[in-house]
């Protein structure tokens, strides 16, 4: 690289875009963006099915799990309800009179 040039090629870790910056403002100059990869149909049909089976699944989990969770409630609330009638009624305000 040239010390004298007054530009600075830089390329960007994230999408691979050469970015041209001036020295001296600081300020991009152009962007060379990447050519984008080549996907096949068959390739990206496979993914597709593959994304619509793990959704399918983490549904059914997330589906299941919910239903456990209802369960233990309705459980909850049926022991608070048993136990409704052994809790001493609170004192009213009126009562200390």
């Amino acid at each position: 690289m040239d010390r004298k040039a007054s530009t600075i090629r830089v390329q960007c870790t994230c999408c691979e875009a050469v970015l041209t910056v001036d020295k001296a403002s600081g300020e991009v100059l152009f962007t060379d963006k990447p050519r984008g990869r080549k996907v096949s149909f068959e390739d990206a049909l496979l993914k597709v099915k593959q994304d619509q089976e793990t959704a399918e699944d983490r549904f059914k989990e997330a589906l299941l799990k919910e239903k456990d969770h209802m369960k233990v409630i309705d459980q909850k609330f049926e022991e608070a309800m048993k136990r409704k009638d052994e809790l001493d009624m609170p004192i009213k305000p009126i009562d200390l009179d």
